[in-house]
């Protein structure tokens, strides 16, 4: 039988396709510099209540990323626009449109779920009687969650670079379409 696709399902299918997907993932250089961060970060997240970090700075910098989103989504004259959203060669290459929203959207993804990652984490920690086996290891168990989750909210600090980056692609991309674009612009209003 067949499988039934939502809406929802294409839209983060071609986003996931437009931001390179796994292997784009895999070579992020701001994933590395997550991941060779986290080990330093020790003292944050082997102990309880690293998820305050998190839940403090988060918001905020979601809310930055969502701003510099709807700055690119605004930015330049139509045509600047069309010239982004135009068709590559291949078909099955993303525009760079949709490139640079992907690339948005993904880090408001990482930025959600690093979130929720913390919002589970505080909300699972609780005095409970447990069995002896369990609390001999569950110290090693909340340093490893502890340690993912506090690299997934690292991965999300460092993405920020990413964000900022491709704001600058915009501005220099738009500069060079407006050297394009202005001779011709002047020369039809001084006929």
């Amino acid at each position: 039988m067949p499988r039934m696709t939502t809406q929802s399902d294409t839209i983060t299918r071609r986003y996931w396709d437009a931001y390179g997907g796994w292997r784009a993932v895999r070579r992020s250089k701001y994933l590395h510099a997550a991941l060779a961060i986290t080990p330093l970060c020790w003292g944050s997240w082997s102990e309880p209540l690293w998820w305050d970090t998190v839940i403090g700075v988060l918001p905020n910098l979601l809310g930055f990323t969502l701003g510099g989103f709807a700055i690119f989504v605004g930015f330049g004259d139509e045509r600047f626009k069309e010239s982004l959203a135009a068709p590559e060669a291949d078909p099955k290459q993303p525009t760079v449109y949709r490139e640079l929203c992907a690339t948005f959207v993904h880090f408001i993804f990482v930025q959600v779920v690093a979130l929720l990652l913390a919002l589970i984490s505080k909300g699972m920690w609780f005095k409970a009687p447990l069995p002896e086996q369990l609390i001999s290891v569950l110290p090693t168990i909340n340093a490893i969650w502890g340690a993912a989750c506090y690299g997934v909210f690292l991965y999300a600090i460092t993405s920020v670079m990413a964000i900022g980056l491709h704001v600058f692609r915009i501005a220099t991309m738009y500069e060079m379409h407006q050297r394009l674009t202005t001779p011709a612009d002047q020369k039809q209003q001084g006929d």
